[in-house]
């Protein structure tokens, strides 16, 4: 069984060791989550919210509905990609509406300040600085898509017209992972190009014979691995459905 105070110790050693001022935590529930329901969810966050304040620390925290895949990614570099199009003033709502909300409990500024940063560059910039000043490479940040590339890539699409009911979380995150997006091993070596993009999001209408996602893939045979798990991983129903 889990033991729910060691995954408190082990998520807030690591967050209190970077000698924080303020925190803010988001705690994700649901299919594609450590935590399948909103009230276990919502017990780890208070957890740590007593953690914090027992350090002195000022931590608060935002629970986060995991059904679907956030934004439109899931992959390592291909998560990556999507951050930055989102410090570009870019990126999928769903991503940038959660940075905002994260941003706004732990930021003295109004989320209309933070709105305005992220559209006129000037979150990529700083984001930048900080890279710099850890010897990174801004440049490698503006091209990673294209260096982590994987050499095969596959559409899934629908079978008929319709409406997106739902996009399985857990079954998606775990094609990433047969892909050779995780680790099976300890001495595994992580695939950085491997995931899943273009993903449809709950709601969305599709019509027949159109993409719902795209799969990178490093070999034919990860690829056909994967393929009967995330063909099952899109509902389509009917207009009316939602």
């Amino acid at each position: 069984m889990p033991s729910r105070p060691l995954i408190v110790a082990s998520i807030m050693c690591k967050k209190l060791a970077e000698n924080l001022d303020r925190l803010v935590l988001n705690v994700r529930f649901g299919k594609g989550a450590f935590m399948k329901t909103r009230d276990k969810a919502q017990w780890l966050g208070e957890a740590m919210l007593r953690v914090g304040e027992g350090t002195g620390t000022q931590i608060s925290y935002l629970l986060t509905a995991m059904e679907e895949p956030l934004g439109r990614t899931v992959g390592n570099a291909l998560e990556l990609a999507e951050a930055i199009d989102v410090l570009h003033g870019q990126g999928p709502p769903d991503v940038v509406n959660l940075v905002l909300d994260l941003a706004t409990k732990v930021a003295n500024v109004r989320r209309t300040q933070l709105q305005k940063w992220l559209q006129d560059g000037s979150a990529w910039k700083k984001f930048i600085s900080l890279v710099e000043a850890q010897d990174g490479s801004a440049s490698v940040l503006e091209e990673i898509a294209a260096i982590y590339k994987a050499p095969i890539t596959h559409e899934i699409r629908s079978d008929r017209a319709g409406k997106i009911t739902a996009m399985d979380a857990e079954k998606i995150g775990r094609a990433s992972f047969l892909l050779g997006g995780g680790r099976q091993q300890v001495d595994d070596k992580i695939d950085l190009a491997v995931g899943i993009s273009d993903l449809k999001k709950i709601g969305e209408s599709v019509q027949g014979d159109e993409p719902l996602m795209r799969v990178h893939a490093r070999t034919n045979d990860a690829l056909e691995q994967v393929l009967p798990l995330l063909r099952t991983a899109a509902v389509i129903g009917d207009e009316r459905d939602l």
